[in-house]
């Protein structure tokens, strides 16, 4: 027991440095409004656009509107792009407001660069080309703080919102010590405030977007029950192992107790929500690593847990890629069957 708890911890320090989480609660904030980034890019698209460039080869019927808290983290805008790409209208909630890529692209857009700041954009973006850097376009950047209970509920007031991903993360909070290493394991460069807790970053915001969603099913009985999708982590089941409890009680260290306790707060809450009223329909993606093709670091860490998986050590679940994790949640919203846990396993067979 003892040899396969430390091979696990040191094989997810190693992680945490190389692995790209999901992590998109950031204390910087952008100056810069999505409706100008949208507007000035989409300018010099048609700038230098043909008419039968125009046709939208990836466009989709109308799916509605998805709120993503967190959509512009490593998960999150992935999950963003997907969804536009899949028929969606998006709306991402996020105190940076921006990606990174958008935010610069806007910048230099602003000195008439032309058009090196969206070809970033478009490189930064990754994992979609094109398409994606089309995508991100359209997408309804707000900035807001998702700990304050108003903001979710003013955006669902909007209407028409059919579902809501919760992707709101940070790998170390501000009483863990170890806050240096978040821009290294933030697969979006996000760096939390040092007063940010994971109770306020997780449990908090999660809990403000469940309560603004039941209100607005009240409101709107025809959505009942209203896709929740939440974005958990592999550890959150440790308990229903064997062994599990001794290897979070004695050898767990006390930051990530606290990661875990917030985790399954907010998936309690969720499954009660679902249970009575059913006002929601709760989807819990318990995800371990999770990474992308394109980061050539993170790739050893990601074999070394592949390998642990395959030879069944208890505790290490297989990594996921970023892409069929984002697959999998927009797939879940669309079919009534899939409600609460879901595992790698699951990941697999939406994904597909």
């Amino acid at each position: 027991m003892m040899t396969m708890a430390v091979f696990y911890w040191l094989l997810s320090f190693s992680a945490l440095i190389f692995i790209p989480t999901c992590c998109s609660f950031t204390s910087s904030s952008s100056t810069m409004s999505h409706h100008d980034v949208s507007s000035s890019l989409r300018m010099q698209n048609e700038s230098t656009s043909t008419s039968s460039d125009k046709i939208d080869a990836f466009r989709r019927p109308s799916k509605g509107k998805l709120l993503v808290l967190g959509g512009t983290g490593f998960l999150g805008n992935n999950i963003c792009c997907r969804a536009i790409l899949e028929g969606y209208s998006v709306t991402s909630l996020s105190r940076r407001g921006l990606t990174p890529s958008l935010g610069e692209a806007m910048r230099e857009a602003s000195y008439g660069d032309g058009g090196a700041g969206e070809r970033r954009a478009t490189a930064n973006g990754g994992n979609g080309g094109a398409a994606f850097r089309s995508a991100q376009l359209k997408i309804d950047y707000r900035r807001g703080d998702a700990r304050d209970k108003q903001a979710v509920r003013e955006i669902l007031a909007e209407g028409g919102y059919t579902g809501i991903i919760h992707c709101v993360g940070l790998l170390f909070d501000g009483t863990s010590g170890l806050t240096q290493f978040n821009r290294l394991a933030s697969g979006s460069g996000s760096q939390p405030g040092e007063g940010d807790t994971y109770d306020e970053v997780t449990r908090i915001t999660a809990f403000n977007a469940i309560d603004a969603a039941e209100a607005y099913v009240r409101a709107n009985p025809k959505l009942k029950p209203l896709p929740f999708v939440f974005s958990s982590a592999a550890e959150a089941g440790w308990q229903e192992f064997r062994g599990g409890q001794f290897v979070e009680n004695r050898l767990t260290p006390g930051w990530m107790k606290r990661y875990l306790e917030a985790k399954r707060a907010v998936e309690s809450r969720l499954m009660d929500a679902g249970r009575s009223p059913g006002l929601i329909r709760p989807i819990i993606f318990r995800s371990s690593l999770i990474y992308s093709l394109d980061k050539v670091a993170s790739l050893p860490a990601t074999s070394a847990f592949m390998l642990g998986n395959r030879l069944g050590l208890p505790f290490v679940d297989r990594p996921v890629t970023v892409q069929a994790l984002s697959s999998a949640m927009l797939k879940s919203i669309s079919l009534p069957r899939v409600s609460g846990i879901q595992k790698f396993m699951d990941v697999d067979r939406l994904s597909r």
